[in-house]
């Protein structure tokens, strides 16, 4: 059950009562048919808070709070932004013309309208927005009222539409009302509520306004978030591709030098260069006695180099021959003859 409030009392705030169980809403025609800006917001004059309330025909008998079409033919715009009013229409029993389009509206009374959506929506000023949906759909009532959503859903993309601003009476209370027929005004009395009173009033729904900080006269520089990662990413890389050279450069550096204070040692061979030294190419040296080429080791590889050279026929060397002289003999054989040989005994 709605809490029981004084119709009008700011106190509300901006609570929402989604089809509260005491609360009796009128019939609505929902038909979608324009969308209007409303960008900065609609102050109604100190008039508009001072509780203008319409009794609408029976068999509803509805309390609305400054009812902008109470019956056909009329309208109160001081208290609505000028689009909401252009827009509006009071749908009646049988055929009502709007906007070139015929429309047919079976309801029991005055009291359903049709009504523009705004977008980019701003609450008119002494309203609040009661409810926001998450795509930026919001419905704005007056000061002191909730909203009722429609008990069916007739628009996805407006959720509110068909729904009605609520405020409870308090028993007892007097308030005064304008009270119409289906024509006219027939009486202005005090009328006194009951506790399950209300009175009704038309919320306006719409997008709000999305903070746009870009303005002609001075762009704005801010970036979006891909924008920025790719600045991000592209520094990131950009820093290690300079740190890679100067290691490069380092380590060729250091080669260098390594190189060149090898070459200063005495006794060291050269270094190689390639995997063909150039002194592979000159004339491979002679062995003195067999003619043969000798191959050059290789020290990387284990092997000796290429054998594949021409086979050269040796060179004669011819050894002198002395003059010949007589050779000494040794001893003679009479020699032995003088000498004394003793014999022999026992035997």
């Amino acid at each position: 059950m709605a809490t029981s409030t004084a119709l009008g009392v700011s106190s509300l705030g901006t609570s929402v009562v989604v089809n509260p169980a005491a609360t009796t809403t009128p019939s609505v025609s929902v038909f979608t048919l324009t969308v209007k800006p409303l960008t900065t917001p609609f102050k109604p004059p100190a008039s508009c808070g001072e509780m203008h309330l319409t009794r609408l025909s029976s068999p509803g008998n509805q309390i609305w709070l400054n009812e902008p079409q109470p019956v056909p033919g009329s309208k109160f715009s001081d208290c609505y932004p000028s689009d909401f009013i252009a827009g509006y229409t009071s749908v009646c029993n049988g055929m009502v013309s709007y906007s070139s389009i015929l429309l047919r509206s079976y309801v029991y009374n005055a009291s359903s309208s049709i009504v523009p959506m705004f977008s980019p929506l701003v609450c008119p000023e002494g309203w609040v927005a009661l409810t926001t949906w998450t795509n930026g759909y919001m419905a704005c009532c007056a000061s002191g009222f909730q909203l009722h959503l429609p008990d069916t859903m007739v628009d996805s993309n407006r959720p509110a539409y068909g729904g009605t601003c609520y405020s409870n009476f308090q028993a007892g209370q007097t308030v005064k009302v304008t009270a119409y027929d289906t024509a006219s005004v027939t009486a202005t009395a005090t009328w006194i509520a009951s506790a399950t009173d209300q009175a009704y009033a038309h919320p306006i729904d719409g997008f709000q306004v999305v903070a746009d900080d870009n303005s002609p006269s001075s762009p704005s520089t801010r970036l979006s978030g891909g924008t920025v990662a790719g600045i991000a990413v592209g520094s990131i890389v950009g820093l290690i591709a300079i740190l890679l050279a100067i290691i490069f450069l380092v380590q060729q550096y250091r080669r260098k030098k390594t190189a060149q204070a090898s070459s200063d040692v005495p006794g060291r061979f050269p270094p190689r260069q390639g995997n063909h030294p150039a002194h592979w190419d000159k004339e491979l040296p002679i062995s003195p006695s067999t003619g043969y080429l000798q191959s050059q080791y290789d020290s990387t590889g284990g092997t000796f180099g290429n054998r594949s050279h021409s086979y050269r026929t040796p060179q004669r060397y011819e050894l002198g021959v002395p003059e010949p002289h007589e050779l000494d003999s040794g001893w003679k054989g009479r020699e032995l003859e003088e000498q004394y040989i003793p014999k022999h005994e026992g035997g």
